[in-house]
């Protein structure tokens, strides 16, 4: 039922810090069960939180859940931005379907998570998804459009998702073997008809090390990798573009840019 209007107390914002505390999932970042929305508003609010009350446990949600995001299946590790949701508990498959205003929420939490903790790759994400929209979702005559469905071709997903084979195919067979390696890309895959969506199960150093590879070489790489394969992508069937311009959602993207 609605609830009464009454004045806007201290007390409120601790009922809310405490209903994100009790929901939150500790082993993969998030609220509640799959399916996951990344609820950006909710996450910008837990930095404010902690900005304001020095509760670590607010800071420590936000980054626990924009590691597992950035990761996980939701983000386009080719294009940039952000899927919809994921359907299960863990990131990993999204429904494809892209938003305006999560790419606006989303790039603005991980540029504020940035200037909290300095962390390079926070400001890569954050850029990153602000290029996805200037790139895909802007209109010439100005302002941005709305959405970008989950299916081409009759089948949802297929825009995204890689074989090994189609990975070898284009960067060929070394390239290929470790960037598929890196990106979860299997024989069985994660996504049907044995099709994985891309996917980071650790972080790049940690994989460095194991490979006995210089992480800043590795980064190199695997950014040269991604630019072949998004241009190898682009000639694919593109899902279908909502060119709808929301004047509200253009502000919260405007926002975010500024």
């Amino acid at each position: 039922h609605a609830a009464e209007p009454g004045p806007l107390t201290e007390d409120l914002l601790h009922a809310a810090f405490n209903h994100a505390a009790a929901a939150f999932d500790p082993s993969a970042g998030g609220f509640g069960d799959a399916p996951k929305f990344p609820r950006g508003h909710e996450l910008g609010f837990l930095l404010r939180y902690w900005a304001r009350t020095g509760a670590t446990q607010a800071r420590e949600m936000v980054t626990v859940t924009l590691d597992h995001i950035a990761r996980g299946g939701i983000h386009d590790h080719l294009g940039g931005g952000f899927h919809r949701y994921a359907t299960d508990a863990r990131w990993q498959i999204p429904h494809f379907e892209k938003m305006l205003y999560d790419q606006a929420l989303l790039a603005r939490v991980y540029l504020e998570a940035y200037r909290v903790t300095r962390r390079a790759d926070y400001a890569e994400v954050g850029r990153n998804t602000l290029d996805y929209v200037l790139r895909d979702l802007r209109d010439p005559a100005g302002g941005f459009y709305s959405a970008e469905d989950a299916d081409s071709e009759g089948e949802e997903g297929t825009f995204y998702v890689w074989t090994p084979e189609q990975i070898v195919e284009v960067l060929g067979a070394e390239d290929g073997g470790w960037f598929a390696r890196f990106y979860g890309v299997t024989a069985e895959g994660n996504f049907e008809r044995g099709t994985t969506v891309l996917h980071v199960d650790q972080p790049l150093e940690a994989f460095a090390a194991l490979k006995e590879t210089d992480p800043l070489v590795l980064r190199d790489r695997l950014a040269s990798a991604r630019e072949r394969l998004l241009a190898a992508r682009s000639a694919r069937v593109r899902p279908h573009r909502d060119d709808k311009i929301l004047t509200s959602w253009n502000g919260l993207m405007i926002a975010a840019l500024a």
